[in-house]
């Protein structure tokens, strides 16, 4: 069996942590994180999760429910083995080194925009990434409980989001006139 995707072994954790759980649930835990990069389509996590049943890493249950009925996924000792080998080191080197930020990404081609352009710039992704972050302040709590590792996780974002406005304050200051 080839190396799960980061899809398929987000998919198989949230089937760990959630316990028995639908597909639906599975989305909406990707709808909800903080990582803009997780799609919660249909399209991604349906396909992940029948993957996952393929490959004997998920359990499936059937159960009635209305007129169609729903499945429950939980995830076998052997899905187990592969969560725990994902999560665990050794890591990628790409694992550790910067997380993507389309906002960095864009900066780099601020020489080709006129000051104003670029002191606008630095103002809407300061706003932007200000907003973002009550939103999840909003969303998470601020301390997190002890053993609660998805709320920590959360944290990690908050944190980037802090980091970034401090960057982008030097970029004000880099790119003033």
């Amino acid at each position: 069996m080839r190396p799960l995707t980061d899809v398929e072994s987000c998919a198989l954790g949230v089937v760990w942590q959630k316990g028995p759980c639908t597909a639906y649930a599975v989305r909406q835990e990707f709808a909800v994180s903080s990582t803009p990069r997780w799609s919660a389509s249909a399209g991604s996590i349906y396909p992940a999760l029948q993957r996952l049943l393929k490959w004997r890493l998920v359990r499936a249950e059937e159960q009635s429910w209305g007129p169609r009925g729903k499945t429950r996924f939980s995830i076998t000792p052997r899905g187990l083995g592969r969560l725990h080998a994902w999560v665990a080191p050794p890591f990628a080197a790409a694992l550790g080194g910067p997380a993507f930020d389309p906002l960095r990404t864009r900066a780099c081609f601020l020489g080709a925009m006129d000051a104003r352009a670029r002191r606008r710039f630095v103002r809407e992704a300061e706003r932007a990434t200000r907003a973002a972050l009550a939103q999840m302040r909003a969303r998470e709590p601020r301390r997190p409980a002890k053993g609660d590792y998805d709320a920590f996780a959360g944290r990690g974002s908050e944190l980037e989001l802090i980091a970034r406005l401090a960057w982008l304050a030097e970029l004000r200051r880099f790119a003033a006139p």
